[in-house]
């Protein structure tokens, strides 16, 4: 069973709640839109296993540009953040290993 559009819209309506708010602010109603008519053609279309397919889309994205949009914020830019993560981890591999 496929959930309601209206619950899926309030979840949604929820993550969107990890993105910074510039972003909800600019573009959250539009996406809040898009995300219903995308689901209701998978629902339409493909039953539950549509909705998990739209849902399984929605999480990815909102991982990629909540992460990312939080460390632009935050004045790092995410290939400088994951180098400096690297490094870390090399310094504690390095110091661990001469123990």
């Amino acid at each position: 069973m496929a959930p309601t559009p209206q619950i899926s819209r309030r979840v949604y309506a929820a993550v969107l709640l990890l993105y910074p708010v510039a972003l909800r602010r600019q573009f959250g109603e539009e996406m809040v839109e898009v995300f219903s008519d995308q689901m209701q053609d998978a629902c339409r279309r493909d039953g539950w296993m549509g909705a998990m397919g739209v849902w399984c889309c929605v999480g990815r994205e909102a991982l990629r540009t909540a992460v990312a949009s939080h460390v632009k914020v935050m004045g790092i830019s995410l290939v400088s953040g994951l180098t400096a993560l690297g490094l870390m981890c090399t310094f504690f591999w390095a110091i661990s290993g001469q123990r």
